[in-house]
């Protein structure tokens, strides 16, 4: 029988072939979703899984409060920390430390690659279980300067040779021999470093002060990733009590000026998802992320359900007659039923086919910047999980067309009096549309708002200069001899050396400066520059000079502040900080030679701050060329050409600058995930309504032919057929103006620079929303207006 009912289903599917396809497009695409949904949600509930005895293992993390109230949760510790623990605490069986300072340029031989690394013990393979392919892990890490490679960084270091006992120089860190290789982690890990060196090579660093003082120091919070495994038996709150312990070394000064610090221990096993931390690390999804993107997902495959469910009744009506004569022919009610829930599951899986298609296709073709998981493989298992989540949906959504559909009394469908009544006519079906539609005009005002924010930060002049520069690494080039000879380059007008680009704030530097001794630090941002970086960034001084042009590298001497700086060391104007001598890190002596006007040396989504710009060459990383602006290809060909000259063997990058932050501030990403989350939003939106607008002219066709004989005109019945659908989308509209426009406020909170959400946002979405939802109605009641009455009204 089951079969029978499968012929069935496919033989009606081929009569109706267009309300087939928006059927299954409709949920294909919803399906896809969902899919897209439970795929990012199993790898990000997959982390962490493979450490052994993860129910003992915790991580440490910190609570800071500073004296005006700012409250940090941050996921690291003080690198001292972990050394007590396992000293002074018999509770602890086992303890890791990573020191996260090791990332950055790395040589082998000729080559320059980058290396995202960090340090740690020996005991960082019995905590975590990682395992190694070549070396042992009970020696590889126990020497200073050895270190150990992941199988990736192997590769792209050394291809296919064997890279136990080769050498890679870290400039600054020193040289560091391969002791070992990692095996490939069996599951998805926080911890995702390149490499791993020997944390017994930080002391000699530290006395030689290549690295600063942080084994022994207590007052910084932000480097350092502290582990323990706790003995058997041992419970979350002796290990907090041991952690209150050590917290007293800070009760010291005053309590009104005391910064408040707690530790806290993390199961290893709730790293990810996230609680978002500062300074974590990993690049699993917080749990507001999951829940969202499940939460999004389910309703969109619920409003596709829906739908499905208003079309299908539609549909089902013109197929009354069918199911008079099988009951006639003797068929119960039950075996009608099953004969619709088979063609609702039926199509379903062929959406579930389509929808898989389409996933394997936005796999392969990224568009849209949908975010599509590629680490986690379509195996059986998953497929079949799949399998079973299409059939519920199609169970789902079509038991109430089912049940609907064999109530038909034979009697009087047969003689074509079809009048269904669902939750007490239409009220619950006009109510879920107005609901569809308020969501529609919510997400259309916000992805607006979003829009125009977007556009705001990546264009909005941020006080200096972009256009026509171009970033060309130093790659350890002497920056100087590098100037020198791309100075001749024809077109460029003025190169500075600098440490990063303005605007991006993974390249702002931070340090600590004291007006006087005994006073608090202040924090600054800071950029490394020479004596070219102000007139080639156009930044105005409102106080003294730039760097002396004949200023060289060796000892730190001068300093550039903005105004903002200036005013938080409490001086009351610009010139009066002009040679002043100030102390970054409580021990270099610098003078103010000049002061800047405030500009945004971050994104806008922070209000301007302290900075500084300092001359350290040790610290350039890049040469900025600002150029003429015109024959861009043939300009980056020509420094190319310099640059590979000074660089044999070595591979060319570079960048012009207000791409690089237009492509980061623009968020094209974000902008087209929402964009693409709008366009569902509000397609499923007007497939419900044309749903229920077939529904009800349909269920009204003998009152149109009766009006129609009456004289009624074609654009009297569609204005009567129309009004009330209206009437649902001004209610809708009603409802989601001040929510849409509550919900971008909020968003724009985050922002200290933001556009205004004017009435042109409000009334332009409502309008065009409101445009689409009349094409669907008119495309309903003009094709009902027009029938002939003789065809509805000849059964009479």
């Amino acid at each position: 029988m089951l079969f029978r009912y499968i012929h069935i289903a496919f033989r009606n599917l081929r009569r109706q072939r267009l309300f087939a396809f928006i059927n299954i497009a409709g949920l294909a695409v919803s399906i896809m979703v969902c899919l897209i949904a439970l795929m990012s949600a199993r790898k990000n509930l997959s982390y962490d899984l493979f450490h052994p005895d993860i129910a003992h293992t915790w991580r440490i993390t910190s609570k800071v409060q500073t004296p005006d109230g700012r409250k940090y949760h941050m996921a690291s510790a003080p690198l001292a920390l972990g050394e007590v623990l396992r000293s002074n605490y018999s509770m602890v069986r086992e303890e890791v430390s990573i020191y996260a300072a090791l990332s950055g340029e790395v040589m082998i031989g000729r080559k320059k690659m980058n290396i995202y690394a960090a340090y740690t013990e020996p005991s960082f393979f019995a905590v975590f279980g990682f395992r190694l392919k070549a070396g042992d892990p009970r020696t590889a890490l126990s020497s200073p300067n050895s270190i150990v490679l992941s199988s990736d960084a192997a590769l792209k270091f050394f291809g296919h040779n064997d890279p136990m006992g080769k050498v890679l120089h870290i400039p600054s860190r020193g040289d560091y021999t391969v002791t070992g290789v990692l095996e490939p982690a069996p599951g998805a890990s926080h911890i995702d470093y390149e490499a791993f060196a020997s944390l017994s090579s930080v002391p000699s660093l530290e006395q030689s002060k290549t690295l600063p003082e942080r084994l022994h120091n207590w007052d910084i919070f932000q480097d350092a990733y502290t582990y323990v495994v706790l003995q058997p038996g041992v419970t979350k709150d002796g290990l907090e009590q041991a952690l209150m312990a050590e917290v007293h070394r800070y009760d010291t000064g005053p309590v009104e000026n005391r910064t408040k610090i707690e530790f806290a221990p993390q199961a290893l096993n709730k790293i990810t998802p996230s609680q978002e931390l500062y300074n974590d690390i990993g690049d699993g999804a917080p749990w507001g992320k999951v829940i969202t993107v499940l939460a999004v997902a389910l309703t969109i495959l619920l409003s596709a359900c829906f739908n499905y469910t208003n079309l299908s009744i539609v549909r089902s009506l013109q197929r009354a007659r069918e199911v008079g004569v099988r009951k006639v022919n003797g068929a119960l009610r039950w075996q009608v039923f099953a004969q619709f829930i088979v063609e609702s599951v039926v199509i379903c899986l062929l959406s579930l086919v389509m929808a898989l298609g389409l996933l394997v296709l936005l796999r392969s073709y990224p568009v849209l910047g949908i975010p599509v998981n590629n680490d986690m493989p379509l195996d059986g298992p998953m497929i079949g999980g799949f399998l079973l989540f299409s059939i519920a949906t199609g169970i789902i959504a079509g038991i109430i067309p089912a049940w609907a559909i064999s109530s038909f009394q034979p009697a009087k469908v047969l003689r074509n009096m079809v009048d269904i009544k669902l939750f007490g006519g239409l009220g619950l079906r006009k109510t879920l549309i107005v609901i569809q539609f308020s969501l529609s005009l919510i997400t259309v005002i916000f992805f607006v708002t979003v829009y125009r924010q977007f556009q705001l930060k990546a264009n909005m002049d941020m006080g200096f200069h972009r256009d026509g520069i171009l970033n060309v690494p130093l790659a350890g080039a002497d920056y100087q001899l590098m100037k020198d000879r791309l100075a001749q380059v024809k077109g460029v007008e003025t190169i500075t050396a600098s440490s990063g680009t303005l605007g991006m704030p993974r390249e702002t530097g931070f340090c600590h400066m004291k007006a006087e001794n005994g006073k608090e630090a202040l924090e600054l941002g800071y950029y490394a520059a020479d004596a070219d970086f102000l007139k080639a960034m156009q930044l105005q001084l409102v106080a003294g000079e730039g760097f002396p042009a004949s200023v060289t590298g060796g000892k730190e001497k001068y300093i550039i502040l903005n105004e903002k700086a200036v005013g938080a060391m409490g001086i009351k104007t610009p010139a009066d900080a002009i040679g002043r001598t100030v102390w970054l890190s409580d021990s270099t002596p610098v003078s103010i030679t000049g002061v800047i006007r405030d500009f945004n040396y971050q994104p806008i989504e922070v209000s301007i701050r302290p900075m500084a710009i300092r001359f350290v060459p040790d610290e350039f990383r890049q040469l900025q060329l600002v150029t003429s602006g015109t024959h861009k290809e043939e300009l980056v060909a020509v420094v190319r050409k310099a640059w590979e000259e000074m660089h044999p063997g070595e591979i060319f990058s570079s960048g012009w600058m207000d791409e690089e932050l237009y492509s980061r501030n623009s968020g094209e990403d974000t902008v087209s995930v929402l964009g693409f989350l709008v366009f569902m939003i509000t397609m499923i939106a007007v497939m419900g309504l044309l749903g229920i607008v077939s529904y009800t002219t349909f269920t009204r066709r003998k009152e149109i032919g009766i009006r129609k004989v009456m004289g009624a005109t074609v654009a009297n019945l569609v204005f009567m057929l129309s009004k009330n659908y209206l009437k649902l989308i001004i209610i809708a509209g009603c409802i989601a103006l001040p929510l849409g426009f509550l919900g971008s406020s909020m968003f724009l909170q985050i922002f200290t620079y933001r556009v205004s959400i004017g009435v042109f946002t409000l009334l332009g979405s409502f309008l065009a929303l409101l445009g689409v939802a009349l094409l669907a109605i008119m495309s309903q009641t003009w094709k009902a207006a027009g029938i002939n009455p003789a065809i509805s009204l000849r059964n009479d």
